[in-house]
């Protein structure tokens, strides 16, 4: 028996008609729907989407992100002719007194850099390191005149001293990929200065101050960041690693990967922070209140976010599709001053996801009319809050403390526990209900409504997705091995649900079966399960439930063993007689597949229509670009 859909793995090579009728089967898979990616396993996987690449270029997110547009504005990119490989021809190295306005390169020779008198162009090549003895205030070993421009070549490596790392004021430093710039420990960019980093910055603390920016492609490795003035600006298009990220007066935009181990804290009204990729933190404190405090893709903490913001203008916006994961979620406290309760605002667009998954404390201290709370601000659909458990500071509630929390417009809350309705007299309560948010209808949990909200939203690299209602089952659909043929792969020769397993056994629900060959599920043939037991003259079947044949209502039915995983379904064996032998169809990750994993919500395929056709998301999928797990959705 052959036991293979792709086109380069046989059990039994001497076979060579069937090994025949899988290279045609993988040869027309692949003009049909191209090269399959070499990460697609076909839902047979437990993996989250979201996990399956630990770093991610800026890219990645591109398909998935949100748009909301801040109010500030952030720098671009330089052009690439700025990333050199060679010192230009011609180029003399800078001499150890220095020099005036002109183009220099230095070296591992260099002992000290100055330039005076205008704007000068200097190279860097080899290591040049002047981090010793650089403690004198009044003669940096790094001084190039404020309007120079500095160029880290390819491979080359610059170490600044203490003093020159703290003085750092140039026009532009220009750092080349497979070049680095370092700093023991702090390095600013100060005055006007730009950094354009293709290569890697190691520094103990990276700071940018009045409106110097650093514009990030490669790596930036530092203790801690620091955003400071108003017109400063962090863009990364690349990885930060990262101790802590503060953020004053100025602003950062991520576009890609920043991992922060420790705190990334947004303290002033006047605070920039875009997210459009994945950022990663151990806390998240908001505190201030700034307008442009946006996440448009992913945000995951994996300890303590709270907010506590001072400005009715300020809120942690989140857009359309997109999400954040946390361990706990404070509204109102600020652990820096000690407070528990004060204002806070999260505004979540249509399929918007805050995930909390153990505690939420909630103290707002406001009133249903105050503009505060949680909402889902979009008119066309709903957006979800999920926590395990909704609680107050049990100091106010002791005291019924009224509003504790204000939910508006279109947003589900899910959560096991909720803390209760509560009167605090004078008609204030503890739960404000605003913009047709109703307590009835729209919070779900202990003491509310039970279940969960029925809506799905996909699980993307910008959002974490949530299942509500009932969960759905696992799906299996599979194509017989005779699309080749036909050249419809239609994945309806057999469709079943994985419908529960126990005691030892599994329950599946039988829902097509489209192929006219005997086609057996752990040995047993489903069209008997439908109630024809043999084939016609020509050894054919009908084909059940999918438009071209008897319709007729699902039939459940057992197999030996429990089969509950992506990883364990897999295993379900599925076999199709044809050529004179029973052969496996097997989903090998990277190949092409004759089973799919999917869920109930998937609608098969009418017969002799091409699964593209009706899954626009399909092609992307089969070739690795499309990495939501829903692509049927």
């Amino acid at each position: 028996m052959l036991s293979s859909c792709s086109h380069d793995k046989y059990l039994y090579s001497e076979e060579k008609v069937e090994q025949n009728l899988n290279e045609k089967y993988a040869a027309a898979f692949e003009k049909a729907f191209g090269k399959v990616g070499s990460n697609v396993d076909w839902g047979f996987s437990s993996k989250k989407a979201n996990t399956r690449a630990l770093t991610r270029a800026a890219g990645t997110y591109a398909s998935y992100k949100g748009n909301l547009q801040p109010t500030i504005t952030f720098p671009t990119d330089c052009n690439a002719s700025n990333f050199l490989n060679a010192v230009p021809a011609g180029v003399n190295r800078l001499p150890s007194w220095g020099g005036g306005a002109g183009n220099y390169y230095i070296d591992a020779e260099t002992p000290s850099v100055s330039t005076y008198a205008g704007a000068s162009t200097i190279y860097v090549t080899g290591t040049v390191d002047l981090s010793d003895s650089d403690t004198d205030a009044n003669s940096p070993k790094f001084a190039p005149d404020y309007r120079s421009a500095i160029y880290l070549i390819e491979g080359a490596t610059l170490k600044l001293g203490e003093v020159s790392a703290i003085t750092l004021n140039v026009d532009a430093i220009y750092i080349a990929a497979g070049a680095t710039l370092e700093a023991s420990g702090l390095l600013k960019a100060n005055n006007s200065t730009k950094i354009y980093n293709h290569g890697t910055i190691k520094v103990g603390t990276f700071e940018t101050n009045v409106s110097g920016f650093l514009y990030n492609v490669g790596t930036l490795e530092a203790g801690n960041i620091n955003i400071e003035s108003n017109n400063s600006r962090i863009v990364n298009d690349g990885t930060i690693t990262a101790t802590n990220v503060t953020v004053k007066a100025a602003a950062i935009q991520n576009n890609a990967e920043c991992n922060v181990t420790n705190t990334t804290k947004i303290q002033s009204t006047n605070s920039g922070w875009v997210n459009n990729g994945h950022w990663t933190t151990y806390d998240y404190a908001y505190i201030g209140g700034s307008e442009n405090v946006i996440n448009n893709c992913f945000l995951e903490v994996t300890h303590d976010f709270e907010m506590n913001i001072s400005s009715a203008e300020g809120a942690f916006k989140i857009d359309a599709g997109c999400g954040v994961v946390t361990e706990n979620f404070y509204g109102g406290r600020d652990s820096s001053s000690g407070a528990v309760s004060g204002p806070f605002k999260i505004l979540m667009g249509e399929n918007a996801v805050f995930k909390v998954e153990k505690t939420a404390q909630f103290e707002c201290g406001r009133t249903g009319d105050s503009g505060y709370g949680i909402y889902g601000i979009s008119p066309d659909g709903y957006a979800v809050f999920q926590a395990k458990d909704i609680v107050r500071d049990p100091s106010l509630a002791s005291t019924n403390s009224h509003g504790a929390i204000i939910y508006g417009g279109n947003l589900y809350v899910s959560a096991e526990t909720h803390f209760a309705q509560g009167d605090s007299g004078a008609g204030r309560t503890v739960i404000y209900a605003v913009d047709g948010f109703g307590i009835a209808d729209n919070i779900y949990a202990a003491g509310f409504k039970s279940g969960k909200p029925n809506i799905t939203i996909p699980e993307t690299p910008c959002n974490p997705g949530f299942v509500g209602g009932s969960t759905p089952l696992y799906r299996v659909i599979a194509e017989d091995l005779s699309a080749s043929e036909a050249g419809d792969f239609d994945f309806n020769d057999v469709v079943f649900d994985v419908v529960k397993a126990e005691g030892g056994k599994t329950t599946l629900r039988l829902i097509c079966a489209g192929g006219v060959l005997p086609l057996r599920v752990m040995g047993i043939e489903v069209h008997g399960l439908f109630g024809e037991t043999t084939p016609n003259e020509k050894g054919e079947y009908k084909m059940y439930n999918t438009g071209a044949g008897p319709n007729v209502d699902p039939v459940e039915f057992e197999i030996t063993g429990e089969y509950t995983t992506p990883e364990q379904i897999k295993n379900i064996k599925i076999e199709v007689y044809k050529n004179g032998s029973w052969m496996e169809l097997q989903a090998t990750t990277g190949e092409a597949a004759c089973k799919i994993l999917v869920d109930d919500t998937f609608v098969p395929v009418p017969e002799r229509r091409n699964i593209a056709n009706e899954n626009k998301k399909f092609t992307d999928y089969v070739q690795g670009t499309f990495v939501d797990e829903f692509w049927w959705k």
